[in-house]
């Protein structure tokens, strides 16, 4: 690198987390899956992969166009280009300075590379960045030790290197084996405003909209945690320092960040500056030399240092050999798209797929539980799922969940986090992820749940420990109670995320889909396996309205017990003696009531225990419940009150025409008891009914107003004749009565 560009000596040494132990950087570019992969290809098409690999996160395409005939720029499209808007607000002038006088210095690894030829340039490239950004909102001081913790548990340590203050968890002893991925640099975290750091950890793609440094969901107390980890080696104030009273300066540096070519990989403030770039001439990939410019290596001139080792260049050379010769390299079939587009995201640092990728042994012992029940599933207990079948096993909307929007994570289990990488360069993949996977051979299931063998009845049995049951809640909890033995995947939405044939396929033979899982084929051999499938898939698209499995309902815990709750409890279901619409009171001294809303009457009582809602709260289609008690009394079925010419006049019973009661609900007074409110013609009537004496009984209380003469009332015992009412000259009268 030539000596104008070299680092002042006082700003060595202020790289975080270089490496993992054993593992050394040039000062190259360090893209983690080229070196995991690339790196030692002797296969040309690898060696082709790795370089394409290079030109997206390089972003060739920034400044070169393709001009080859047949080709497309599909697979090297222009990255989305990172945010500087706020950069004065994340890094002072000096720290900017430095940074892009010597990029690879400053930063090991990183992929800018460097475009001033002095320092003159890179002041004035400096004074203008610094000018650009806002206050940014405090954020709490963090906590050095609450970072590390979080640092290491929710997945950065798959890309970036674990602390050298953190140890690896011990397994019965082993010792974790040597590394061999090295791991992307985070040199720039120590020059960062510890409040911008906090909110750039937050929201990674509102800088970095390509993906590549995803979000990781903190909190704003969790992203101040890391950051001041990140950061705990750092003595002196770093907070951004602006100078905006420069403006010659500032229009010299805006200057250069157009005429250098900066805007091929970023925006600022000049909304024109991307049409300027995009009317500059580009070298056409298809003539353009591979010996010179970028790919020289010393390059001369104007052209980019990205101080390219020679492997490096040897792949970039042979991925663009690869695009002048083969018209389909740019072209790739649906599985080679997906391959790549895990390349680009570095997907493979956490997950496999084709028996490529996934966490690194040395970093695996970083890969928590937060249920120790979960150590019994092996590795997929702590470690990110493989990701074969995907394409065909999970729905359109879950996809959005996982990749860029909320609720996708469905092990609870898992430390870990599924990360967020934006829509923009992670939907349009997906069509080609579900091609890549399509089964050969179709799988049919009926999802309809008409026939009546599908009935979720017969799905919540299967579900369950019973006979004749599966037994699934014995490692799958629904809604929200846990299996009853380890914890794995929650079956809530099982609908809504899975596709139902990828649900009947995994079912019928788990191993053939999810090779190394623990899950039994439970149904193979079944002479109903298919349709016993149809039935699971019925219950769980129901679970949220029908009732628990057996096994996972406790013994008497919907009981409702006022006698523990120490007041009455005024309870809605559907009850047996009391109707579709009755209103159970159960009071503290275990004297209870049901009034029935339809027919408007009292229409039973019990006395000790009082009711269950567990077929209320739980089931679908709602079995009428039981007084749970003994003396269960159901009340004569006659209405209370009636206008009669004499009290030998014969009763009208409750379905007798011309007698219009019309119930318009109840009160609860001081004392928790209801009082329910209904009409009879032109009478208001209020009817309450509380325990009384020790004998276990009840008196009820009636209170009429708006009546007249010619009214009787028929109390709530088998024995009960009618007596008239007589009313004050108000209209109104109290009548009461004592039920045994």
């Amino acid at each position: 690198m030539p000596t104008s560009r070299s680092l002042p000596s006082c700003l060595r040494g202020l790289i975080l987390f270089g490496s993992l132990a054993a593992v050394t950087f040039a000062a190259s570019p360090m893209i983690q899956v080229f070196e995991r992969f690339h790196r030692s290809a002797s296969d040309p098409v690898v060696d082709a992969e790795g370089g394409l690999l290079l030109m997206t996160e390089l972003n060739c395409m920034g400044c070169h166009r393709l001009s080859t005939p047949g080709q497309t720029s599909r697979a090297l499209a222009v990255k989305p280009r990172l945010s500087l808007a706020e950069v004065g607000s994340r890094l002072s002038e000096e720290a900017i300075a430095s940074f892009v006088l010597a990029p690879a210095e400053v930063k090991p690894g990183t992929a800018m590379p460097a475009v001033v030829a002095s320092s003159r340039e890179a002041q004035a490239l400096a004074t203008y960045l610094a000018s650009l950004g806002s206050p940014v909102e405090a954020v709490p001081k963090g906590s050095i030790d609450q970072g590390r913790r979080i640092y290491h548990q929710v997945g950065c340590v798959a890309c970036h290197a674990p602390g050298a203050d953190a140890l690896l968890p011990a397994i019965a002893g082993i010792a974790p084996p040597p590394a061999t991925v090295p791991s992307v640099p985070l040199g720039l975290a120590a020059r960062y405003d510890h409040a911008a750091l906090a909110r750039f950890l937050i929201d990674p793609l509102a800088v970095r909209p390509d993906g590549r440094m995803p979000s990781s969901g903190l909190s704003i107390g969790e992203a101040a945690n890391v950051a001041a980890y990140l950061q705990r080696e750092v003595k002196a104030d770093r907070a951004p320092k602006r100078y905006v009273g420069q403006p010659d300066k500032i229009a010299e540096g805006r200057s250069l960040f157009l005429s250098l070519g900066c805007v091929a990989c970023h925006v600022a403030d000049d909304p024109a500056a991307l049409l300027s770039h995009t009317a500059m001439p580009a070298v056409d990939l298809a003539t353009a030399s591979l010996d010179r410019g970028c790919l020289a290596e010393k390059p001369a001139g104007r052209a980019p240092v990205f101080s390219l080792d020679e492997v490096q260049r040897s792949a970039l050379r042979r991925a663009i050999q690869q695009v002048r010769s083969d018209t389909n390299f740019l072209n790739p079939t649906p599985h080679r798209e997906v391959e790549r587009f895990m390349a680009r995201m570095n997907c493979y640092a956490c997950h496999a797929r084709g028996g490529r990728g996934g966490v690194e042994p040395a970093r695996a012992g970083y890969f928590e539980v937060t249920d120790s029940g979960a150590h019994s599933l092996g590795d997929m207990g702590n470690l990110p799922p493989a990701l074969e079948h995907t394409g065909r096993k999970l729905t359109r909307a879950w996809w959005g969940k996982l990749l860029w929007g909320e609720g996708g994570g469905v092990r609870p289990y898992m430390a870990a986090r599924m990360p967020k990488f934006g829509r923009e360069v992670s939907e349009p993949v997906l069509a080609a992820w579900e091609q890549a996977d399509r089964r050969a051979e179709p799988i049919t299931i009926d999802t309809s749940g008409r026939p009546f063998h599908q009935r979720s009845v017969y799905g919540r049995a299967l579900m369950g420990t019973q006979d004749g049951g599966l037994g699934c809640i014995t490692c799958h909890g629904v809604r929200d109670r846990k299996s009853l033995g380890m914890p794995v995947i929650p079956l809530d939405r099982t609908v809504d995320r899975l596709k139902p044939e990828y649900f009947k396929e995994l079912l019928l033979n788990p191993q053939s889909v999810q090779p190394g899982t623990l899950m039994p084929p439970m149904l193979m051999g079944r002479p109903k396996a298919e349709i016993e499938v149809e039935q699971l898939w019925t219950y769980l698209r129901e679970v949220d309205q029908f009732m628990l499995p057996d096994g996972l309902l406790q013994t008497g815990e919907f009981e409702l017990k006022p006698e523990t709750l120490g007041k009455p409890i005024v309870f809605r279901t559907f009850l047996e003696g009391a109707g579709l619409q009755a209103i159970a009171l159960g009071t503290p001294v275990g004297r209870h009531a049901a009034f029935d809303a339809a027919d408007v009457r009292w229409a039973v009582t019990w006395r000790g225990r009082f009711l269950d809602a567990m077929t209320t709260w739980e089931e679908r289609a709602a079995t009428p419940a039981r007084p749970l008690g003994d003396a269960i009394t159901a009340l004569p079925e006659w209405r209370t009150l009636a206008r009669l010419s004499s009290a030998n006049a014969p009763w009208p019973l409750l379905n007798a025409e011309g007698v219009a009661y019309r119930y318009k609900g109840f009160s609860v007074g001081s004392d928790g008891i209801p009082s329910f409110h209904y009409e009879v013609g032109p009478l208001r009537v209020d009817d309450t009914l509380r325990p009384y004496g020790l004998s276990g009984g009840y008196r009820r209380t009636v209170a009429l107003q708006g009546g007249t003469p010619g009214w009787y009332f028929r109390g709530a015992t088998a024995g009960s004749v009618p007596s008239e009412v007589i009313f004050n000259p108000a209209g109104e009268a109290t009548l009461e009565e004592i039920l045994p």
